[in-house]
């Protein structure tokens, strides 16, 4: 005899009673219980329950396989297979998922590492940079003309003899009343940008090189001045400054606001101050820069 017969019989109850039934006959169980064992010692109440229990539970399940052959019976002969497939899913489905995330994360991994690798060939493939220029502070490209890519290739175009020019904007907008509390957010980027970028030359406006000055990231430009950019200089272009460690101020800068090729970029700005970082790694290119910019200075 099955257990499942015994325990109907157990509950004096036919196979074929109804869930109902079942739950009625339970219930007087429940109300007349009170603690009294059997001969074998176990309580006769713990039998009726565990019978009920074993009753319910084969209606569930018989329940639940009724719904799924329901569910899947649009297969038609195949709903077998989608059954078992719909249970392996669910079964493992944590593990699928964290496969499908891993095989994208992999993928994007790869897209990524692929598109390092070929614009890493690109560099390798271009020539040598002549020289790298950070703009820093309030200039702005006209981005309806291929923006920062023309002002470059006008910038190269100013010096025949070089093959490339790199260059770096950093935006910001200082004494700008409009811009509220992201004028804060673009000091933090810019920040970041002069710790972490190394141009030859930086190219400021008044705002952004009282920002830099005494920051330590300028060269000094004394030499310079007496030197090849001695015959092109007035006082008015010597922009000086002082780093915590002077005990006088130096130029650390060149005013070239006035050069006629200043006003050829496709920029628009309200002064050009270049000054050269203290590390460049092409300052005569640097200093050459600054020369042909005072050559082409308007006259009053």
């Amino acid at each position: 005899m099955s257990d499942l017969k015994k325990a109907y019989e157990l509950l004096g109850l036919p196979e074929d009673a109804s869930r109902e039934e079942v739950e009625r006959v339970f219930d007087i169980e429940l109300r007349k219980s009170r603690v009294k064992s059997s001969e074998d010692g176990e309580n006769e109440f713990d039998m009726k329950l565990r019978a009920y229990k074993l009753i319910t539970e084969a209606e569930d399940r018989k329940r639940i396989e009724e719904m799924s052959r329901e569910r899947f019976q649009k297969w038609g002969r195949f709903a077998g297979t989608a059954e078992k497939a719909d249970d392996f899913f669910r079964i493992y489905r944590t593990h699928i998922i964290v496969g499908i995330i891993a095989v994208l994360v992999l993928t994007a991994a790869s897209i990524t590492f692929i598109n390092h690798r070929q614009e890493q060939k690109r560099l390798a493939a271009l020539p040598p940079i002549d020289l790298s220029i950070m703009y820093l502070g309030n200039f702005m490209t006209d981005m309806s003309n291929d923006g920062d890519a023309a002002l470059e290739q006008a910038m190269l175009d100013q010096f025949p003899d070089w093959k490339r020019i790199k260059l770096i904007m950093t935006y910001l907008p200082l004494g700008d009343q409009s811009m509220g509390g992201s004028e804060v957010a673009y000091q933090q980027k810019a920040m970041a940008m002069l710790a972490t970028e190394k141009p030859d030359i930086y190219i400021m406006d008044q705002g952004s090189y009282d920002w830099v000055d005494g920051s330590g990231v300028l060269d000094k430009l004394d030499a310079d001045a007496d030197g090849d950019l001695k015959p092109l200089l007035q006082e008015n272009n010597k922009i000086l400054g002082r780093s915590p460690d002077d005990t006088e101020d130096h130029i650390y800068a060149i005013d070239v606001t006035n050069s006629k090729l200043a006003d050829a970029l496709p920029l628009a700005k309200q002064q050009m101050y270049v000054g050269l970082r203290v590390d460049s790694e092409n300052r005569d290119k640097a200093i050459q820069f600054i020369e042909r910019y005072l050559q082409e200075s308007k006259t009053e």
